[in-house]
């Protein structure tokens, strides 16, 4: 057979088809990546030790207390653990009664400390599996606060001043018998969301003040969840200059399809669907 018995090759063909299929390897390798990215991400995450059992003794509500190493509660409600694990107030969490009357004991630790935000999202997890709670978000038109200026101007104290706060008290907790207080140093939606926390209602800034100040706030205490007390209006109007109106508002709500109340043997119940 001759040298020439062979068709003449077309080399910008073969450089093109070889582009065409380097680039296919590459997209191919880098979805996998990503997919790989996704599944770790979406991994939740959880406690390393954690234990939720019914409160047999009864008797005074105890708090939930979230700090790095892991959070613990005394004859706490569902209701409270989610509200913390979603960051919402009762008022937007839609289901079954008995959420606010069981009380159970928590103990969840993750391994090594942890910030706030893990460890919302540890609890989430948690009560995914020991309550089997299944959720969706909504929004519906509730009672609102909004937070105003008073009538004379707001009276917002220069942020620095928390230093000398701070240095007063030493480490102590500044709180008196009898008294609630906030003593933070935050812009206005953020002591709005920190309100809200008290009245048990969503309260959101319409001052349209801007800026970060320090708040040091007391009032007598005795709040009704989901009502200012007049203790905390007064309060509010002659230390801070600032007030509390009534308002109704779209707000999303965490909504409750499934959950199973956990019995005194710490097995579930029998699921609810709602």
């Amino acid at each position: 057979m001759g040298i020439n018995a062979f068709p003449p090759v077309n080399v910008v063909h073969c450089m093109s088809i070889v582009r065409a299929i380097t680039m296919a390897i590459v997209s191919a390798a880098m979805s996998c990546a990503a997919c790989g990215q996704s599944g770790a991400a979406a991994a939740s995450l959880s406690f390393e030790i954690a234990t939720v059992t019914m409160n047999e003794a009864g008797g005074t509500r105890g708090p939930v207390r979230m700090r790095p190493e892991g959070v613990t509660g005394t004859n706490v409600t569902l209701m409270q653990l989610m509200r913390f694990a979603y960051e919402l107030q009762d008022s937007q969490i839609s289901g079954p009664d008995w959420i606010k009357a069981a009380g159970y004991d928590i103990v969840a630790k993750p391994k090594g400390s942890a910030s706030a935000v893990q460890l919302r999202e540890m609890l989430r997890t948690l009560l995914e599996d020991r309550f089997k709670l299944r959720t969706h978000r909504d929004t519906r038109d509730l009672a609102v606060y909004w937070l105003l200026i008073a009538e004379g101007g707001p009276k917002l104290r220069d942020p620095k001043e928390e230093e000398a706060f701070n240095a007063a008290h030493a480490g102590k907790l500044p709180f008196r018998p009898g008294l609630d207080g906030v003593f933070s140093n935050k812009d206005l939606p953020g002591f709005a969301a920190r309100l809200s926390g008290y009245v048990g209602r969503t309260v959101v800034d319409k001052t349209g003040i801007e800026g970060r100040y320090w708040f040091q706030l007391e009032w007598a205490a005795g709040d009704q969840p989901g009502t200012a007390s007049p203790a905390l209006l007064t309060a509010m109007q002659e230390q801070l200059g600032l007030k509390l109106e009534e308002r109704n508002a779209p707000t999303e709500v965490l909504v409750i399809d499934h959950v199973e109340k956990l019995s005194a043997d710490k097995s579930a119940a029998p699921g609810h669907d709602f």
